[in-house]
């Protein structure tokens, strides 16, 4: 068999080492789309003699659906080496370990007599040098349709990019030569196959347009127009990667923060660890997951919901809906917060 976490895996295997050997040999401008379509094939056999040796003699269904897997992992990867052709920023770090012996340490927490220690691994971190100042976006590849979301920010959830890239900012130099690190933002880079509901018949490019699309970036970068540009060329007119909206008066409405904000953002994030960890050490076990419905919700494949049984109904147990907030709303919460912790 081959899962669903299986699949994942070899996506980020394809992607990190495609990526890897690309940038050894010049960068993807640097190779034409035969040369590349070759190293992927190279990279993907590399997988299947390590992961699935016996593949000739696997079932012709096995064999099928992995080839059709490899298709869309080609075409992840063309997508990705379109941006990078476009862009001034390029992979400096695959896989950055944050542990006790990893790249660099752990991210510490320390609230009253509590601590709390994160470990993980960035996928992929991208920089741009430029007035001797080191500009890093955190860079995560995304199997499923998991997307950068205000909404999840504003209750704690999925902070761990914004946590990685702020820890980069205060850490980063030990690894890049003691330059100053800049936060140029996080992306979801979609790592999935793209389904386009398209006539038969249609044209190449418009395809590609649609395939594009579908595979945009999501998350939140800083909003500096010469940062923009250099992440993609033309991202402020026509952004076709980066998860930017134009408004008709050529601003951007959507998809950035000043470096002001993400300053008072990452107070926050540190403000919700804090609580994470005197929640923890103050033993609170309290039912009260987080949901956007019914059927969408932190309970819906919990493992331990015959343990907890959680019902919306009993006054002890409450369902935190999670509504969409705009980015007006969220950043006047994000004051709010960091003006309480001030106070005390």
């Amino acid at each position: 068999k081959f899962d669903a976490a299986q699949i994942g895996t070899f996506l980020h295997y394809v992607l990190e080492y495609v990526t890897r050997r690309v940038m050894e040999r010049g960068g993807f401008s640097a190779l034409d789309d035969g040369e590349l379509q070759a190293l992927i094939d190279e990279v993907i056999r590399t997988y299947m003699d390590s992961a699935m040796p016996g593949f000739d003699e696997k079932e012709a269904r096995f064999q099928y659906l992995f080839r059709r897997l490899g298709k869309t992992v080609t075409t992840i990867v063309e997508n990705a080496a379109r941006e990078m052709r476009e862009s001034d920023f390029v992979p400096m770090y695959f896989e950055l370990d944050f542990s006790e012996n990893g790249d660099l340490p752990a991210i510490s927490i320390h609230a009253d007599d509590a601590a709390l220690t994160v470990v993980g691994k960035v996928d992929r971190v991208d920089g741009w040098l430029k007035d001797g100042k080191l500009y890093l976006r955190v860079v995560d590849y995304k199997s499923g349709k998991k997307a950068f979301d205000l909404s999840d920010v504003r209750h704690g959830l999925n902070i761990q990019m914004l946590l990685y890239l702020f820890a980069l900012q205060r850490q980063g130099g030990a690894l890049f030569d003691g330059r100053e690190i800049v936060p140029a933002g996080v992306l979801y880079f979609p790592a999935r196959d793209a389904l386009i509901n398209a006539p038969r018949g249609m044209e190449a490019q418009k395809l590609r347009a649609a395939m594009e699309k579908e595979l945009r970036r999501s998350g939140m970068v800083l909003s500096d127009p010469d940062v923009l540009e250099a992440m993609e060329h033309g991202a402020l007119e026509n952004p076709r990667f980066l998860p930017l909206s134009i408004g008709r008066d050529g601003s951007i409405t959507k998809g950035v923060a000043t470096a002001e904000e993400l300053g008072k953002l990452g107070k926050y994030v540190d403000t919700l660890l804090r609580r994470i960890a005197g929640e923890l050490r103050g033993g609170n076990i309290d039912a009260d997951p987080c949901g956007r419905s019914e059927s969408d919700n932190a309970c819906t494949y919990c493992e331990f919901a015959s343990a907890c049984h959680f019902m919306d109904l009993d006054e002890r147990d409450h369902m935190e809906m999670i509504r969409p907030i705009n980015a007006e709303e969220f950043w006047q919460y994000v004051d709010e917060v960091n003006q309480e912790v001030e106070e005390q």
